[in-house]
């Protein structure tokens, strides 16, 4: 309907355009946008116009915000010879992680690290890197590394530690160390373990502390409970054709879980109709890379795994299978008794080839009796 002489009934309005020509409107207008003429019409300013506007001056403004940093790299002032900008280049180099080395194989584009591969030669990578040996190419770009020495919160200059170190070996040299105290990381370096050497002979009374927030001293120590040897095992994945992992993910989280993952893929391949598989069972609480891989998989308290143990012995016993140790019969509603016989039956069946492992997290005594 269009504007014309007032009616008793109700003007409707088909657009906001046909309602601008109302004074109701342009009073409506004046109050929204109080600064400004009062006929907004006939200056043609509207809502659409304001919002196109500011919208304009916000998305500017934001361009201005977003602009990549200018960054300017520098090119070799003096190429070393050989050396050809845009070829890559790879260097075989060794990463630790706890107590194992593991073999790398590191390509660098220009002298700067760009890709992590494992070694093919080395035994602990076997050509394969895994997603925390990935990460250290991170790490050598990482923005948050310290880039001097440090003193406490203070950077410093290894000029200043040589200084600070000449008076303190002047004091600990009269009393032999007394009250120097060393705290690392395990070692299985032998230059490492030939400084420390040379260390604990020049300074006879300072203590030596080997600490790991997360280490296989579990493994060592029950070990070494069993066989009276300081050794460390390492599994023929490849070799079993039953395995337990017993509260144990070796194909993740475990040491030397690249090369676990390695031999274990090979006992899974089947490359004739004479071929057979390994069988994997795992008895975990969480659910990991090993446990998604089982044939057979129990859901288990951690705090069962030693009561899990005791009756798999006494099911071995059962078969015949003879233990430096008096395996009792117990039983917890917890564990699964058939499960149990099964596995212990698949076990004694591939005797010879069957393999037990206990996660790191487990206490010595239970890898003792594993």
């Amino acid at each position: 309907m269009k504007n014309g002489p007032k009616t008793e009934g109700k003007n409707y309005w088909r657009s906001l355009n046909q309602l601008a020509g109302t004074d109701k409107f342009k009073q409506f207008l004046h109050r929204e946008f109080p600064k400004g003429t009062a006929d907004w019409a006939d200056n043609e300013w509207s809502r659409r116009s304001f919002l196109t506007t500011m919208g304009a001056s916000f998305a500017l403004a934001g361009l201005v915000g977003c602009r990549r940093p200018v960054e300017k790299i520098v090119p070799y002032v003096t190429r070393p010879e050989g050396m050809q900008p845009g070829e890559t280049l790879s260097y075989a180099t060794t990463m630790m992680l706890g107590r194992s080395a593991y073999g790398l194989v590191v390509t660098s584009y220009d002298g700067r690290p760009v890709k992590i591969e494992g070694n093919e030669k080395h035994p602990s990578s076997l050509g394969s890197a895994s997603s925390q040996m990935q990460a250290e190419m991170l790490n050598l770009y990482d923005p948050d590394r310290s880039q001097s020495v440090m003193n406490g919160r203070r950077e410093s200059t290894y000029e200043d530690f040589v200084a600070f170190w000449k008076e303190q070996e002047t004091k600990f040299a009269e009393n032999d160390g007394e009250g120097l105290a060393l705290l690392c990381e395990s070692v299985s370096s032998p230059t490492q373990e030939l400084l420390i050497a040379a260390f604990k002979k020049r300074y006879p009374k300072a203590t030596v502390v080997f600490y790991d927030p997360i280490s296989d001293e579990n493994i060592y120590s029950g070990i070494f409970a069993a066989t009276g040897k300081s050794l460390q095992p390492i599994y023929d994945y490849d070799k079993a054709d039953v395995i337990l992992a017993l509260d144990s993910d070796f194909l993740q989280a475990e040491s030397e879980s690249v090369r676990a993952m390695k031999k274990f893929s090979v006992g899974r391949k089947v490359r004739s109709q004479t071929d057979t598989m390994n069988r994997l069972y795992s008895v975990e609480s969480n659910f990991t890379v090993t446990g998604a891989q089982a044939d057979h998989r129990l859901r288990l308290k951690s705090s069962l795994a030693g009561k899990f143990v005791m009756v798999l012995a006494y099911e071995l016993t059962q078969l015949g299978i003879e233990l430096p140790f008096d395996a009792n019969k117990i039983s917890d509603p917890a564990i699964d008794s058939k499960f149990v016989k099964v596995l212990a039956s698949d076990l004694v069946s591939a005797k010879g080839k069957s393999l037990i492992v206990a996660g790191a997290r487990q206490p010595a005594e239970l890898h003792s009796v594993v």
